[in-house]
């Protein structure tokens, strides 16, 4: 990953999101895309765990000295090999590695917006050393982020543990903030002024909102819990509605003479009320 062996858990935490974002299947262009991301991932999940860094470090300190340039099974030690056994071995002898340990391997998989809030299962395949194609179920938990992992015991295809990066795709009516939803809502002026109950869209199904009078464009109404639900230790988001005022198309003479009759009516110049 490139950082200093001092360096701190926040560092490795925001040069592995630098790096993360950088080779992602889902949008890096680099012909080495996948297997970098998954070189990153690997390096990441030894350097956050204090235990899995510490032995690390051990061992980085004695092949340095000189001392551990041969595994007690000859042929000569690499770095590669200790990433490996410590991220997933199933074990270490005292006397040196053992020879059971299994690589772990990582695979990014993403889902939507409205999977991320329900929970969805996939089906993923995937290739094993021997070339044969191994189907794996696979089931991903409401409340899922962006960023999260899970651990698949055993499911690698070497053998090891599968770690899934979960990323949440961009939904083309909602944004997600963490774990928040926001909706932009087009909202006709006669809504806003007076006031009504209108139906809105949410990840989980559409609910009613009732608009105050006189709302304002850009105003932001909260739906509690709306949000993407709770996960691990992670509340539940809520959902945020920015109404949006729309102004219908003129078409008829009538709708012409309605406008005319409004600007009688109210004398308004929004300019002077800004001001």
């Amino acid at each position: 990953m490139g950082v200093s062996p001092e360096a701190s858990t926040d560092e490795i935490k925001k040069v592995y999101k630098k790096l993360a974002r950088k080779y992602h299947p889902d949008v890096s262009k680099e012909a080495d895309a996948q297997a970098r991301f998954q070189e990153i991932g690997e390096a990441y999940d030894v350097l956050k765990d204090a235990s899995k860094r510490e032995e690390y470090d051990q061992y980085r300190a004695y092949v340095l000295s000189g001392g551990g340039a041969q595994t007690q099974f000859g042929g000569q030690f690499d770095f590669d090999d200790l990433i490996n056994s410590i991220f997933g071995r199933s074990g270490m002898a005292q006397s040196g590695f053992r020879q059971d340990w299994r690589p772990a391997s990582r695979h990014p998989i993403t889902i939507s917006l409205t999977e991320a809030f329900s929970g969805c299962q996939r089906q993923l395949s995937m290739s094993g050393p021997d070339g044969q194609a191994k189907k794996i179920n696979v089931t991903i938990p409401a409340g899922i982020s962006s960023g999260k992992e899970l651990r698949l015991k055993g499911q690698s295809p070497g053998g090891g543990d599968l770690f899934l990066e979960i990323h949440v795709a961009d939904d083309a009516r909602f944004r997600l903030d963490n774990r928040d939803v926001y909706l932009e809502l087009p909202v006709a002026p006669w809504e806003a002024a007076l006031g009504a109950e209108i139906q809105v869209p949410t990840p989980g199904g559409v609910v009613n909102l009732k608009l105050k009078e006189n709302s304002k464009p850009g105003q932001k109404l909260r739906l509690k819990g709306r949000g993407l639900p709770a996960y691990a230790s992670a509340p539940a988001g809520d959902q945020y509605v920015v109404l949006n005022i729309v102004n219908p198309r003129i078409s008829t003479e009538a709708e012409r003479e309605a406008y005319r009759k409004l600007a009688m009516t109210f004398n308004y110049d929004p300019r002077v009320q800004a001001a």
